[in-house]
């Protein structure tokens, strides 16, 4: 059997691994001005995930940061409240650097003899694919390549008018499993250790029309909400804008859309990676339940794994749009003590935090 993907990122290069090991023979194509290796972004991969990529990936333990705690804090001019996710002493996720992730998965990858690099020149080499018959499957993993503009039927879209600006943090050394998010007026901002030393941050910036902010005032913001740490220096910033984006369709012919490409959403919940995990595990078992029935793997699995994603995917998205929208309602309209008993309730009822931790770590609460 052989299998095309589009693209060289994370996604694409697990589930390459993944599928090779069914011996499969998998060629990924890309072009090398879309190859990423971030190095100030982090993930948070939950639990589920983690021990599902440790199976293909066994070095994955050794490289993760487990975080045992997290902290969300609201800091404005109208309250100063927090609540705590806690669970006895179990982990609630795992935190990596992107770039550690990526370099363990392409070792493992560029090893692997089922699988091949083949380099796109031109957008032509995209089009020919639309009607090639020598590959089982396609799957686009871009979001924003010739295929992905051209053929990905537009659904919802929503500009949060949002930057997320990341850095990583060395710092003094501390006992570092807390992750801490900080709602405040100028919008959320996320601590999220890496190491007794280091520790990653992505602030998301609810700017105005031809409003700028330059780094030094989001150091000075970083500084004003800095929890507990004696920062010793800041890595350069890398930023992005933030959208919601779900489409109508999830193929086109003989392509099918993945990953990114299919969701895009805010990163205050650190949900984005792991619902193209989820991704990956859906069409994995898809492809092994055809095989063990004896059934052809071709393209008619994308309406299976349309059907029985694209509900989730628009749920869990919607999800994290209602959280974000919540905090930015609660920041301007909310009366102080209706948002006080709020949190209160919250922090009070370990139940709704029980599935708010088993919502985030399987994406679903059974």
């Amino acid at each position: 059997m052989k299998i095309c993907l589009i693209g060289y990122n994370l996604t694409s290069l697990i589930l390459a691994q993944i599928l090779s090991e069914k011996k499969f023979h998998i060629e990924i194509y890309s072009s090398k001005s879309f190859r990423y290796n971030y190095k100030t972004r982090s993930l948070g991969i939950t639990n589920y995930n983690t021990k599902y990529l440790s199976y293909y990936f066994k070095n994955i333990s050794k490289k993760i940061n487990p975080i045992n705690e997290i902290k969300v804090s609201i800091k404005n001019n109208k309250i100063n409240e927090e609540i705590i996710f806690k669970k006895n002493t179990s982990t609630l996720f795992n935190m990596i650097k992107y770039d550690k992730l990526n370099s363990l998965i392409i070792s493992k990858v560029t090893s692997n003899k089922y699988i091949r690099n083949k380099y796109i020149k031109k957008n032509s080499d995209l089009q020919m694919l639309i009607d090639d018959r020598k590959y089982d499957l396609i799957l686009n993993c871009e979001s924003s390549n010739f295929l992905t503009k051209n053929f990905l039927k537009r659904g919802i879209s929503k500009n949060y008018l949002n930057k997320a600006f990341t850095t990583i943090l060395t710092h003094k050394k501390i006992n570092n499993n807390k992750a801490i998010q900080v709602f405040t007026e100028f919008g959320p901002i996320a601590f999220l250790p890496l190491s007794n030393k280091i520790t990653s941050v992505v602030f998301s910036y609810d700017y105005k029309k031809n409003q700028k902010i330059t780094e030094n005032e989001i150091k000075n913001l970083i500084n004003k909400f800095n929890p507990f740490y004696k920062i010793l220096n800041f890595e350069k910033f890398e930023n992005f804008n933030l959208n919601l984006k779900l489409p109508k369709k999830y193929y086109y012919k003989n392509v099918l859309f993945f990953g990114d490409s299919i969701h895009s959403i805010h990163p205050l919940a650190g949900q984005g990676f792991n619902m193209s995990i989820r991704d990956i595990i859906r069409i994995n078992q898809i492809i092994d339940k055809k095989i063990n029935l004896g059934l052809k793997v071709d393209k008619n699995i994308y309406k299976e794994f349309e059907s029985q994603s694209k509900s989730y995917n628009t749920t869990f998205s919607f999800g994290v749009d209602l959280i974000h929208e919540f905090f930015k309602f609660e920041r301007n309209f909310l009366p102080k003590k209706i948002s006080e008993n709020i949190y209160r309730i919250i922090n009070k009822n370990q139940k709704i935090k029980d599935i708010g931790i088993k919502l985030a770590n399987k994406g679903s609460i059974l």
